[in-house]
C-alpha cells in the first residue's frame, strides 16, 4: 500500500520534503499522509463502499486516491474529457455509493466537502454490480466504440508495475511533472505511484494551465510554459505531444536540461521522430501497455540495442508471440466489471501484432486494424501513419485502403495555412521510406482535427477507424472514384 511508504518516509526524515505542488500550493509528506488518513476516516464514517471521483488533476486527486485505498474503497476516476453519457454509462455500470468532484448525478444527496472544495454526493445504489475480488481500482477505456469499458484491478496488479519500473528506470526521487490526465492509468501509475514511492516531488498542473481543453491540447505554450517552469526530471508523453516537443525545440524552445527520462507510448512512433528527438537532446524512451495489464508491459532505457523498439518486457511478465499476436501472462487483471465470464483470465490476448527481436519487443499494430488492399497486400496502418506524422507537418493521420488498390491519408496539419504543395512534399518524404503497396497516393485535408468528442478518437489519441470511414465514406469514395496519377487535394 502507498500510504505505508509514505509513513516510512516521514519516519525516516522525509516529513518536511514536498511530495506535492501545483496551482494550489504545495503538500509535504507529512501533509499527505495527515489528509490521506483523514479522508480514509471519513470515508470509513460515511460507510463509503465505491467511489468515483470527476476532477481535474490536483493534489486533492492524489489524496482521494491513496484514501481510498488505504480504507479499502473501491476507486473509479472519471476523466474529465468523458461525454455526459459517457458518464451516465460508468456510473450506471458501476453503480458507486459515493461521488465526488464536479458531476452531479441524478438522485445524489450531497453531504458536504469530503475535502475542501470538493463536493461528495451520496447515492443509492439501485441495481446489482459484478465486480471480481479484491477489487480495488476500476478504469474506464474508451473503447472501439465509445462506450466506456470497466477494467478491474486490485492493489497488487497495481504495485507489481510500480515496482517493476522503479527497478527499471533507476532514477532516486524523481521530480515528475504530470501532463496526461490522472485518470489516464499509465500517469496514475508511473507518474504519481513511483515518485511517492522513492520519496519524489509530483507537479500537478490544471487543464488549463497544462494548455488542454478536454481532451485536446488548445493551448501548446501553455505545456510548453509548464515544462519550463516545473523543471522536471520525467515526464510521460504521447506520440502527438512528443511531436509539439519535437516542433518546439527545432523553433528555439529550449526543454530543461533536468529532463533525464521522457517515456513515451498510447500509439506507434516512426523511428525517424524518435531519431529527431533524440538529437534534439530529449532522452525519450517508447513503452507499451495495455489497461488489462495494469498498464506498461515494457519500457525501453538507454541501454536497448534497437533505437525503435518498445524495450524489454517488465520484470514481473512473461510474453508469447501466438499467430503473430502478443499475449502476456504475469499479471493479468482481475476482469471486466460486470462480466464474470473474465475474470481470472490467465493470460492476456492483446489484439497487438507483435515480435520479438531478442529481447526486445517491437509492436507492429492492431489485427484488426490491418489493412488488404485490392492486390492482397496486408499492411497496418499504424506503421504508415507513423511515418506520415515523423514528417513534422502533420498533427493527425489517418491512413485507410482496406480493399482499395492504394492507401489514402485523412490529414490534420499543424497550420491551417499549410499548402497542397507543402503536403504533397511530405507524402513524398513519407513515401521515400514505404514499400509501393504502402504508400499514400492521395489525400484529404481535414478543417479540423479529430476529436474524442466527436467519437472519432479515443481517450488516449487513437483513431477511432470505423467511425471515421462512416464519418468520411462519401469524402473517400470521391478520391478513389477520382483515379488522379499524382497527390490530389481534397477539403472537408
Amino acid at each position: 500500500m502507498i500510504l505505508t511508504r509514505l509513513k516510512h518516509h516521514v519516519a525516516a526524515g522525509l516529513a518536511e520534503r514536498v511530495a506535492l505542488c501545483g496551482d494550489a500550493g504545495e503538500m509535504t509528506y507529512a501533509q499527505l499522509v495527515q489528509q490521506v488518513e483523514y479522508l480514509a476516516s471519513w470515508l470509513q464514517a460515511h460507510n463509503v463502499r465505491s467511489l468515483a471521483l470527476h476532477w481535474e488533476n490536483s493534489p486533492a486527486w492524489v489524496v482521494v486516491d491513496l484514501a481510498c485505498q488505504a480504507a479499502a474503497v473501491i476507486f473509479t476516476p472519471i476523466p474529465t474529457f468523458f461525454t455526459q453519457s459517457q458518464i451516465d454509462h460508468l456510473l450506471a455500470e458501476l453503480q458507486p455509493d459515493m461521488v465526488l468532484g464536479n458531476t452531479v448525478p441524478p438522485h445524489g444527496k450531497s453531504v458536504g466537502d469530503a475535502l475542501p472544495s470538493i463536493n461528495a454526493y451520496q447515492l443509492a445504489v439501485t441495481a446489482e454490480v459484478l465486480l471480481p475480488p479484491k477489487t480495488s481500482k476500476v478504469t474506464f477505456t474508451s473503447g472501439s466504440t465509445g462506450a466506456p469499458k470497466g477494467v478491474c484491478l486490485s492493489v497488487d496488479n497495481q504495485l507489481a508495475v510500480v515496482h517493476s519500473l522503479i527497478d527499471v528506470i533507476a532514477l532516486p526521487a524523481p521530480r515528475h511533472l504530470c501532463l496526461l490526465p490522472l485518470a489516464t492509468l499509465l500517469e496514475n501509475i508511473a507518474g504519481i505511484y513511483c515518485p511517492l514511492m522513492l520519496g519524489g516531488c509530483i507537479h500537478l498542473v490544471s487543464d488549463q494551465g497544462r494548455g488542454f481543453s478536454g481532451s485536446r491540447l488548445t493551448d501548446p505554450m501553455a505545456l510548453l510554459g509548464a515544462i519550463t517552469k516545473a523543471e522536471p526530471e520525467t515526464l510521460i508523453l504521447v506520440p502527438e505531444l512528443l511531436q509539439l516537443l519535437v516542433i518546439a525545440s527545432g523553433m528555439g524552445w529550449q526543454a530543461p536540461a533536468s529532463l533525464r527520462f521522457i517515456a513515451v507510448g498510447g500509439s506507434k512512433v516512426a523511428p525517424a521522430l524518435l531519431a529527431r528527438a533524440r538529437a534534439l537532446g530529449l532522452p525519450v524512451h517508447q513503452g507499451y501497455g495495455i489497461s488489462e495489464c495494469a498498464s506498461v508491459v515494457s519500457l525501453a532505457t538507454a541501454d536497448n540495442s534497437h533505437a525503435d523498439s518498445v524495450g524489454r518486457i517488465l520484470p514481473h511478465l512473461t510474453v508469447t508471440i501466438i499467430d503473430s499476436e502478443l499475449v502476456v501472462s504475469g499479471n493479468t487483471f482481475l476482469g471486466y466489471i460486470n462480466q464474470p465470464e473474465s475474470w481470472a483470465a490467465p493470460c492476456v490476448y492483446t489484439g497487438d501484432i507483435a515480435e520479438m527481436r531478442g529481447d526486445e519487443l517491437f509492436i507492429n499494430g492492431r489485427l484488426k486494424n490491418v489493412l488488404i488492399n485490392s492486390f492482397g497486400r496486408n499492411l497496418s496502418p499504424e506503421w504508415v501513419e507513423a511515418e506520415l506524422m515523423a514528417t513534422g507537418l502533420f498533427q493527425q493521420a489517418v491512413v485507410v485502403g482496406d480493399s482499395r488498390p492504394y492507401c489514402i491519408g485523412l490529414l490534420a496539419p499543424f497550420a491551417a495555412d499549410t499548402t497542397a504543395e507543402q503536403i504533397a512534399q511530405a507524402l513524398g518524404a513519407a513515401n521515400t521510406n514505404l514499400p509501393d503497396y504502402a504508400q499514400v497516393h492521395h489525400y484529404i485535408k481535414l478543417a479540423e482535427p479529430l476529436s474524442f468528442d466527436a467519437g472519432l478518437m479515443t481517450a488516449n489519441g487513437r483513431p477511432q477507424r470505423e467511425p471515421i470511414l462512416t464519418h468520411f465514406q462519401q469524402d473517400i469514395d470521391q478520391v478513389y472514384a477520382s483515379n488522379a496519377d499524382h497527390p490530389q487535394e481534397q477539403i472537408r
